[in-house]
């Protein structure tokens, strides 16, 4: 019975979405008027630039407005007595902001640089080095309706299949090699460490743990219920062109790197949906990572990813720290008990998995073989050091 309301709920969510995506550009979030889509270094140094990013303000505006409210909600409910309090703890994580910190590690501090250097490249890199390049296309580094953007975001083509096809040979072949060079140089690396919108979406967490602000507890039933809500955003992904819709107007990424660059970009549903993303990714990390149709097509070739997650499984002892980690809800990664190589299609190879796992060795990350991290005892347990008084 219960999984067939989830199957409901499930068509319910999918149907909608669906009305949304083919209906998406008559739903405007914020529009600019015609002729405010020029950009340059002069112009992001000027008060126009502002009225660019009014459209950010107003999201980030409403999302913290959203989070204010689902938070005094739930107080609320956990003072009225034993049956609301039930019900709000029910997906609360306990103790959500007393988990002892880590020292952090040299991998980490690398990721968090590289987000951060990356996403600047991506947003600002056209217009501070003068590079573009048409025909390289690399997956998910950028939203494509960036114009000044070093390179092409290849999303763009790959949820504008008939637009794609419409170009020349030469440039189609272009297209598919340059995308697939990426893919396998990094895999759903690119989301880990690269990815502007992974970046937010960290960020939101970090701003979640520094409130000391319960999140939400992700267990396997939220995972199943991303499950065709992510396969409907790859069918809306590949497939909404052929039915005269956009897919750029759903995207909540368009929100982010246009506007941010100083490009008058009008959003629709987008707009709406990324405050839902933001809202999401406070009270549960990498919310949008779990149904990102485009990350979850660069995970299919991970098999040839020089990117891995390997398991010493003689050293594991199954305590459960890396899936209670993982933002994915990957859970093979800590039964698997014959495999070395763990890597999924979901994997984004954020380390959260290695940096929380207590037994050395059990857990690394490895580059063409070579261990790039790994998980160690010693850090784990420097959460747990005595403060000096």
């Amino acid at each position: 019975m219960r999984k067939k309301k989830r199957i409901i709920a499930a068509g319910i969510i999918c149907a909608v979405l669906l009305a949304l995506a083919y209906f998406a550009a008559y739903l405007p979030f914020y529009k600019f008027g015609e002729g405010s889509y020029a950009t340059s270094l002069k112009k992001i140094f000027s008060s126009e630039y502002i009225k660019t990013v009014a459209p950010l303000f107003i999201i980030f505006a409403v999302s913290a407005l959203g989070i204010v409210l689902i938070v005094c909600i739930r107080k609320k409910l956990m003072s009225k007595g034993r049956n609301s309090s039930v019900y709000a703890n029910r997906y609360s994580v306990r103790g959500a902001g007393k988990a002892p910190k880590q020292k952090l590690s040299l991998f980490m501090m690398i990721r968090w640089a590289l987000m951060t250097a990356f996403t600047v490249f991506m947003i600002w890199g056209g217009l501070l080095s003068g590079l573009r390049n048409e025909n390289i296309s690399i997956p998910v580094f950028s939203c494509p309706a960036n114009t000044v953007q070093p390179t092409e975001a290849s999303c763009y083509f790959l949820s504008h299949l008939n637009v794609l096809f419409t170009l020349p040979i030469k440039n189609i072949i272009i297209f598919f090699v340059s995308t697939l060079l990426f893919t396998i140089l990094l895999g759903r690396a690119m989301c880990g460490f690269l990815c502007p919108m992974g970046l937010i979406q960290d960020i939101m967490d970090k701003i979640r743990k520094k409130t000391k602000t319960k999140g939400i507890s992700a267990n396997e039933k939220m995972y199943s219920a991303f499950k065709p809500i992510k396969w409907f955003m790859i069918l809306l992904f590949i497939g909404l062109c052929f039915i005269g819709g956009n897919f750029c107007d759903f995207c909540p990424a368009i929100t982010v790197s246009p506007i941010l660059a100083g490009l008058g970009v009008s959003l629709y549903v987008s707009g709406f949906l990324m405050i839902f993303i933001l809202i999401g990714s406070f009270f549960k990390r990498r919310l949008f990572c779990n149904v990102c149709p485009l990350g979850y097509l660069v995970g299919l070739f991970h098999k040839v990813s020089l990117f891995r997650i390997k398991k010493d499984c003689t050293t594991c002892t199954e305590c459960g720290a890396c899936y209670e980690a993982c933002p994915m809800g990957i859970k093979t990664i800590y039964t698997e008990r014959e495999k070395a190589d763990v890597t999924e299609a979901n994997c984004i190879m954020c380390g959260e998995c290695v940096k929380c796992c207590p037994e050395d060795n059990a857990l690394s990350l490895t580059v063409a073989g070579k261990k790039l991290y790994t998980a160690s005892r010693k850090n784990v347990m420097s959460g747990y050091a005595p403060k000096d008084h």
